[in-house]
């Protein structure tokens, strides 16, 4: 999980993104105007274009208008347009990701977070894949085994519906105010299906405090 600071200016974000990628990237520029795979890749902090460089990439340019995003999306060239046009993530409340998000797709949402500490209180299970040899298995752990959680409301008067936000564990978020958080929505899983109170929970790869 990572920090992310959106860029105030279209030519700071420019810059961070028309990198000229790494340096094994020998047919890409930097300062062309225009943006490749490879340097997305490298601005986003992953050898690959996908989920997370078009997390990174919606994320960043938040604070922007819709003038100097449109020149962002300008600045990609045609493969990489179409590949973000189609992964681009979601932007939902977080009351709206119950009932609209779906399971393995990239959502941004800002909200006010709560932590659960009382581990009783909730009773989700996640599926981990276990190597056998050639063969993967799953297995179902509690979400507190690999994450810390938190419940994420609209807004201050923390009334639900709300979502599941499952962040690295020991990095505990202690920011009084909204955060914009971003990620992937996962499956939970309940052993008690009377118990069960939401059916996501989106695991974070990067977040904004604001």
């Amino acid at each position: 999980m990572r920090e992310l600071k959106p860029y105030r200016t279209m030519s700071g974000l420019r810059k961070a993104i028309d990198n000229g990628g790494r340096f094994y990237n020998f047919f890409t520029t930097a300062d062309d105007h225009v943006v490749t795979r490879a340097e997305l890749a490298k601005a986003a902090g992953v050898f690959s274009v996908g989920v997370n460089a078009f997390l990174f990439l919606e994320m960043a340019q938040q604070d922007l208008d819709s003038t100097h995003r449109s020149k962002i999306f300008a600045l990609l060239d045609e493969d990489l347009r179409k590949a973000y046009r189609s992964g681009r993530p979601r932007i939902l409340l977080p009351s709206e990701i119950e009932s609209q998000g779906t399971s393995g797709k990239s959502v941004i949402t800002t909200g006010y977070p709560r932590f659960v500490e009382d581990r009783t209180q909730f009773s989700g299970f996640i599926m981990i894949p276990i190597m056998a040899g050639n063969v993967t298995t799953f297995a179902m752990i509690p979400i507190f085994d690999k994450f810390d959680v938190y419940e994420v409301f609209d807004d201050r008067r923390m009334r639900k519906p709300n979502s599941m936000i499952a962040t690295k564990r020991g990095q505990r978020l202690t920011h009084k105010g909204p955060i914009r958080f971003g990620g992937i929505l996962r499956d939970l899983k309940f052993k008690d299906k009377t118990r069960k109170s939401h059916k996501f929970y989106l695991e974070t790869l990067f977040y904004t405090l604001l």
